[in-house]
């Protein structure tokens, strides 16, 4: 009931903002630096903003100034464009960035100071940095932004403040994502958040390519490209349709008589990541936890949906003459080669994320994006999962030293500010920007008279799911990798065998993060 509310709630605000919004592809700027601007239609109803959404008040009093006050932020270098860049350079995201960070320097009277730690962001190295810093009382940094999988298991030890204790951080506003604000929070506490400023957030998200030539090709009976677009549409796109599509779809290129890396395919992947593992299963919604009527998670792991979910992606990737994985590249192989493939033409499905999108802008056929696919015909909408390294907000616990004007000395104030300011001007801009006028008109072609590309790309956004077991996989034994581990690097359905040795640590774990949510 909770996910169906969730997607109620997304495709409602997707279709109020879409209906009203109009933009000209023809005047985007483009990569190489061409002369281009973002265009909208002239709005005409003044209770709606540039890009056709209501109008939204801030949550901050418009006489809130701190008097040049610096603010720390220290982040993980997974996505730093995102956050800040040093100066104008005429590109439309870019110069949205920059532009958004100097109005919130000027319009709160603060110096943004983005400190980036060394520590490889896709690891537990950033977020183990913070805790000794918070535990060493230095109150070095007012906020943290860092790998979204990995920050949260500073969180049971104490490191982040409850961020609905923070003065000024208000996350019913829009630019804030609110399933995630939904399944983070537990018994009235959410540690770390999600919102505009983290494009890394949705722009990571989980969808399959195709090409759309050979789609014409080898898919005539049904349509080629149109048949396609049209299973989407009537709620036909299931996982077990995806595997009839490509199964059969090898040719020997090279000529070895074998099946081989120099073959042509109708699909394959490296399964090394939680892109396409994570969204597949997420996509066929097989979630790690659920919820009870009283809104408590409990784990959904061990189920029959989620056994069957394993079957069904193996039988994809391993019985299937159409389908080209192998182990090997888990660790060690190429995974730009599927990449390549696709690109090259000799692969027609391609699964990654929706910015991968920008390495298709020199590919010679036309390409055609679709979501994940679905577990069966009866499931209630497409879902689909992000790639962890999406971005992330905590404010460190206990800092002090910075005296407010109701003379408390927390800089829980400053902080709670600057991030909601942070994320309401990227709302405001950078995000419409980047998803209305980049990845809509510069990246997917979109030239037929139904415009399914833009219609699915807002399908996979509204579908674009968080989970509690999910955020949370890295304090619950990091149970989320399991997909990848026996599809990637085992090669492995014995999702029996994997449990017994996983359980006893697994639900151990879920109980003293329950239980640290229910003490706290």
């Amino acid at each position: 009931m909770k996910k169906l509310l969730s997607l109620l709630i997304v495709l409602s605000m997707v279709a109020v903002l879409f209906a009203a919004c109009s933009v000209d592809p023809a005047t985007t700027k483009d990569n190489d630096g061409d002369k281009t601007a973002a265009a909208t239609e002239t709005k005409s109803d003044p209770n709606l903003d540039e890009w056709g959404r209501p109008l939204v008040d801030s949550a901050l009093p418009a006489d809130l100034n701190f008097g040049g006050e610096v603010v720390n932020i220290y982040c993980d270098k997974a996505h730093p464009t995102d956050l800040t860049v040093e100066e104008l350079n005429d590109d439309i995201i870019n110069d949205a960035v920059y532009n958004r960070n100097i109005k919130v320097e000027e319009e709160l009277g603060v110096e943004l100071n983005w400190i980036f730690s060394e520590a490889p962001a896709a690891t537990r190295t950033f977020a183990s940095e913070v805790d000794a810093i918070v535990f060493n009382g230095t109150g070095d940094y007012d906020i943290v932004m860092g790998y979204g999988y990995f920050l949260p298991c500073a969180v049971t030890v104490n490191t982040y403040s409850n961020l609905y204790d923070i003065p000024y951080l208000d996350f019913e506003k829009p630019w804030w994502n609110q399933i995630y604000v939904e399944e983070a929070t537990l018994n009235g506490q959410m540690y770390t958040c999600v919102g505009d400023l983290s494009l890394s957030s949705t722009y990571g998200a989980g969808c399959i390519f195709f090409n759309k030539r050979l789609a014409d090709e080898h898919y005539k009976e049904m349509g080629g490209s149109e048949g396609i677009y049209k299973l989407v549409i009537d709620g036909d796109w299931t996982i077990d349709k995806f595997t009839e599509l490509v199964k059969d779809k090898w040719i020997d290129s090279d000529g070895d008589g074998q099946r081989s890396e120099g073959d042509f395919y109708g699909f394959g992947n490296r399964f090394a990541g939680p892109i396409p593992c994570n969204s597949f299963q997420y996509g066929m919604d097989a979630l790690i936890t659920r919820d009870d009527e009283n809104g408590m998670p409990y784990l959904t792991y061990n189920t029959e949906r989620t056994v069957n979910a394993l079957n069904k992606l193996y039988s994809l990737a391993f019985e299937c003459d159409g389908v080209w994985t192998n182990t090997a590249y888990y660790n060690a192989g190429d995974g730009g080669l599927y990449l390549s493939k696709f690109i090259n033409g000799n692969m027609i499905f391609h699964a990654d994320v929706l910015s991968c999108a920008n390495n298709f802008r020199d590919m010679k056929d036309d390409y055609g994006l679709l979501p994940m696919p679905k577990f069966d015909k009866s499931q209630e909408g497409y879902f689909t999962s992000q790639a962890d390294g999406y971005t992330a907000f905590a404010i460190p616990w206990g800092v002090e030293g910075f005296l407010c004007a109701d003379g408390t000395t927390t800089r829980d104030y400053l902080a709670g500010a600057v991030l909601e300011k942070l994320n309401e001007e990227s709302y405001r801009t950078v995000a419409p920007n980047y998803f209305e006028v980049v990845m809509k008109y510069r990246y997917i072609r979109s030239e037929d008279s139904e415009d399914y590309d833009l219609k699915i790309y807002d399908m996979i956004l509204a579908g674009n799911n968080y989970n509690f077991g999910l955020i949370y996989s890295v304090n619950i034994a990091d149970v989320s990798f399991k997909f990848r581990h026996m599809i990637g690097r085992d090669g492995s359905n014995d999702f029996a065998s994997m449990w017994n040795g996983i359980e006893t640590n697994v639900n151990s774990n879920f109980e003293s993060l329950i239980e640290y949510f229910e003490e706290v």
